[in-house]
């Protein structure tokens, strides 16, 4: 019925689906042990020209080289996070001192004419009403009570698991100088198990699996990096305060699809609201819609553009995965896809 390269193909996408699927599985139940490990080889892996060029041009002793690299890139790492935890501090710190010279009054009176209506409205409700509704009522504050505690919990659970953390970086740090300095006979193992025509297939896939990431890393950079001009641009023009941190906090939280801007925009526009400034909590809002819509047109866009999938299998990528699993959902269709491409440029499926 079917032509025979059609069942071929299909028999490939077939083993791909079942050899991706489990991999995944693989490393998403076995992340918590590994993940260190691989962050590890990875940034050694990246650090690799620097490693050589050291090696290459101060004519240093075997280990130094990788030593050299590794320390730099970590000082790096750990310098921009301290000025972006200083930046944070220091901005906290004007707020606060800005705090004694805040007209309560100013604040209070639109949160207590608030309170006074709420009451009001629940005054002139009928009280058949709320016994009919007492179950609907009390399932609504018991699933409020549900997620406030659910938040705390995972509040307290990140902060037990800082000293985790903390041991985690340092085996980062230590993982990252000795793959740095065998780098050369790890490659040497790899390419030792495959035959002549595999070797070449798997350099192959290697080459076209890191230009394939570098695109897509490249298109959501550029994504994140429009979030925080269009934030820094709309919170300048509104005559927002600390626009620049909160522009950045905004590009950072857009990465968690979950969290997404609104972290930031939400409590700047109830805060606003609170103050008596109607004006700016609804151009706070409307900004963030409309950011929000130009994220969910623009991202399909430049992400298939640059990795090369068509507009509408990213929006599927988006939509199915995120409405299926969530966040494993979308990166799972999204690595799914993007795998099965660079296996497709490299001539293996």
């Amino acid at each position: 019925m079917f032509s025979a390269s059609f069942v071929k193909s299909l028999k490939s996408f077939g083993l791909f689906l079942l050899l991706y699927t489990l991999l995944f599985v693989f490393i998403f139940t076995t992340a918590s042990y590994t993940f260190p490990f691989v962050a590890a080889f990875a940034i050694a892996f990246l650090i690799q020209p620097a490693t050589k060029f050291f090696q290459q041009k101060l004519k240093l002793a075997k280990g130094m080289p990788s030593l050299l690299s590794s320390s730099l890139v970590y000082l790096l790492f750990f310098s921009l996070l301290s000025l972006f935890f200083y930046a944070i501090v220091r901005e906290a710190q004007q707020l606060l001192s800005h705090l004694p010279a805040v007209n309560l009054d100013l604040i209070m009176q639109p949160l207590r004419r608030l309170i006074e209506q709420i009451g009001g409205y629940f005054n002139e409700i009928d009280p058949a009403f709320i016994e009919k509704n007492s179950a609907q009522i009390s399932r609504f504050f018991s699933e409020a009570f549900g997620i406030l505690e659910e938040g705390l919990t995972a509040f307290l659970r990140m902060a037990v698991s800082i000293p985790a953390w903390i041991t985690g970086m340092i085996v980062i740090m230590l993982s990252t100088y000795f793959f740095s300095r065998d780098m050369g006979a790890i490659k040497e193992k790899i390419l030792s198990i495959f035959s002549d025509r595999g070797r070449e297939k798997f350099v192959k896939v290697c080459y076209e699996g890191i230009k394939m990431l570098t695109r897509f890393i490249k298109a959501y950079s550029i994504v994140y990096f429009l979030t925080f001009i269009q934030t820094l641009i709309g919170f300048s023009a509104l005559g927002i305060k600390y626009a620049v941190m909160l522009s950045l906090v905004c590009a950072v939280a857009d990465i968690f699809p979950i969290l997404g801007i609104g972290l930031v925009y939400i409590p700047l526009s109830v805060s606003y609201f609170i103050a008596g400034h109607y004006f700016t909590a609804a151009a706070v809002i409307v900004l963030y819609i409309i950011i929000s819509v130009v994220r969910q047109i623009v991202e399909p866009k430049i992400v298939s553009t640059s990795v090369g999938i068509h507009p509408v299998l990213v929006l599927a990528i988006l939509f199915i995965g995120l409405k299926a699993y969530g966040f494993i959902g979308m990166l799972y269709l999204t690595f799914l896809v993007v795998f099965y491409k660079v296996l497709k440029s490299a001539n293996v499926l």
